[in-house]
C-alpha cells in the first residue's frame, strides 16, 4: 500500500507549484517542508518577470514593488541609465508569495506537513520511501513517485547519485528603510562582487533590498554598496538583519533517479547570468508534473520514460544555462579597468537601447549573442577570452 501518489520535498515555489499541478489532476500528494511555516526567513531578491505572472497566474497580492528603470554603476562609479519601454518586472514579498502558492496547492488537494524534514529517501521496485523527522520522532512515508524541491540543499540528490551543481555562489542581503531610492541600482566591479553584481531594489513604503551575489566575500561587497549610499554606519550599529544564502550555479549531473525527479534550484535550474531561479523553477515544476502524471496514468516507471524529463529540461534550458556559464567564465576574469571599459563601450554602442527594445528578462542568450557582436564591446571581451586560452568566433 502506498500512502501517496507523489511526495514533494520542499515548500518553495518549485515544490508548491509541482504539488498544485499534480493535485489538480486528482493525485494524492503530500508536501513536506522542514521549517515551521511556509516562506520562513527566505533570502531572495523577489524579482519576477511579468511573463512568469502571465504564464502561471501567480498571486499579484504579493507584489511590493515594480521596476521599469535602472541605474548601472561601473567600478569607477560611471553611471548608465536604463529604461524599459514597459514595466516588465515586479518585486514580491516571498513570505506572502510562497504562502499564496501553498494555499492554492492545498485547495487543489495537497496535504502540507510543516516542521517535517526529510532525512533520507530511497528507491524501491514499486515505491519511494522517505524518512521524515518531526521533533524527536521519525516516521516513514511511501509514495509511487517523489519530487525533490529542496532549493540549494543537495544532500538527498547526492545520496541518490544525482550530483550537485558546479559551484555554490554566496549571496547576502539586507532590507532597510531608506528615502529617495526609486530606481533599481546595480553595481559591477570587484569591490562589490567577483563575477556577478550587487543590487539595490526599491520597495513600497520607502524600503529597499540591498544585496550581493559573488564568488568571494559577500560582506565586503555589501559594505561597499552601503558605503556608496552613505548607509554603512547603520550596518555597523547592528540595525540591519543580515541574511545569507548559497545560490546554485550550473545544473546537477542527473535530475532523474528512477521514480524521483528534482525541480528548480534543487536541479541547478538557476539563471547563470543573474542567479534568479523562481521562473525556471516554476517551468521545471510544470514539466515534472506532466512527466509524473503520465507515468502514474500509464503505471509505467521505466527509466527511459522518466528520462523524458531530462530531455525536456535540456530543450528548455540547456543552451541558456551553458551560454550564461560561458559568459560568466570570462567576465569573472576581467579586472576593474576592463569592466570600466565595458561600460564605456556599452555607451558608445548604445547597447542598452538595444536591450530595452529586444531583451527578455528571463532569457538572455539571444541578447548576449547580439551584444557580443558590438564592435567596441568585443575588443574588451576578447582580452578575457585570450587570457583564458578560449577561442570564440564572433560573426558580424
Amino acid at each position: 500500500m502506498h500512502d501517496f501518489d507523489t511526495i514533494i520535498i520542499g515548500g518553495g515555489p518549485s515544490g508548491l507549484q509541482t504539488a498544485h499541478f499534480l493535485s489538480a489532476n486528482n493525485l494524492k500528494v503530500a508536501l513536506f517542508e522542514k521549517d515551521p511555516s511556509i516562506g520562513m526567513d527566505v533570502v531572495c531578491s523577489g524579482v519576477i518577470s511579468k511573463e512568469a505572472f502571465g504564464r502561471f497566474d501567480l498571486p499579484t497580492s504579493a507584489i511590493k514593488g515594480r521596476l521599469k528603470e535602472a541605474e548601472l554603476y561601473s567600478p569607477s562609479n560611471n553611471n548608465i541609465h536604463y529604461s524599459h519601454p514597459e514595466e516588465s518586472v515586479v518585486v514580491v514579498d516571498r513570505h506572502q508569495f510562497d504562502n499564496a502558492l501553498a494555499e492554492r496547492a492545498q485547495k487543489s488537494g495537497t496535504e502540507v506537513f510543516l516542521d517535517s524534514k526529510v532525512v533520507s529517501i530511497s528507491n524501491h521496485d514499486n515505491f519511494v520511501e522517505c524518512e521524515i523527522r518531526r521533533g524527536n520522532t521519525n516516521r516513514t512515508y511511501r509514495a509511487k513517485t517523489a519530487v525533490i524541491a529542496t532549493g540549494v540543499s543537495f544532500n538527498l540528490q547526492e545520496s541518490l547519485g544525482m550530483g550537485r551543481p558546479k559551484k555554490i555562489l554566496k549571496g547576502i542581503q539586507v532590507e532597510i528603510e531608506v528615502e529617495d531610492i526609486e530606481k533599481l541600482k546595480m553595481f559591477w566591479g570587484n569591490q562589490y562582487s567577483r563575477g556577478f553584481f550587487g543590487w539595490v531594489i526599491p520597495l513600497e513604503d520607502s524600503r529597499a533590498k540591498i544585496g550581493v551575489m559573488t564568488e568571494k566575500n559577500p560582506m565586503e561587497g555589501l559594505e561597499n554598496i552601503l558605503g556608496h549610499l552613505g548607509l554603512e554606519n547603520n550596518l555597523y550599529a547592528g540595525k540591519y538583519k543580515i541574511q545569507r544564502r548559497g545560490i546554485s550555479f550550473g545544473r546537477i549531473k542527473n535530475p532523474v533517479s528512477s521514480r524521483i525527479l528534482a525541480v528548480g534550484e534543487a536541479a541547478g535550474l538557476v539563471k547563470t547570468t543573474t542567479g534568479g531561479g523562481i521562473y525556471y523553477g516554476l517551468i521545471s515544476a510544470e514539466i515534472a508534473s506532466g512527466v509524473v502524471n503520465d507515468a502514474l496514468s500509464d503505471k509505467s516507471f521505466h527509466p527511459d520514460m522518466l528520462r523524458v524529463y531530462e530531455k525536456l529540461l535540456k530543450n528548455e534550458f540547456s543552451k541558456e544555462l551553458k551560454f550564461g556559464e560561458f559568459f560568466h567564465s570570462f567576465y569573472s576574469d576581467l579586472n576593474d579597468n576592463e569592466i570600466n571599459q565595458l561600460f564605456d563601450a556599452a555607451k558608445k554602442d548604445d547597447l542598452l537601447s538595444y536591450i530595452s527594445q529586444n531583451g527578455k528578462f528571463d532569457w538572455h542568450k539571444e541578447a548576449v549573442i547580439n551584444i557580443l557582436k558590438s564592435p567596441n564591446l568585443r575588443k574588451i571581451l576578447i582580452k578575457g577570452l585570450i587570457r583564458q586560452g578560449t577561442k570564440f568566433a564572433f560573426s558580424s
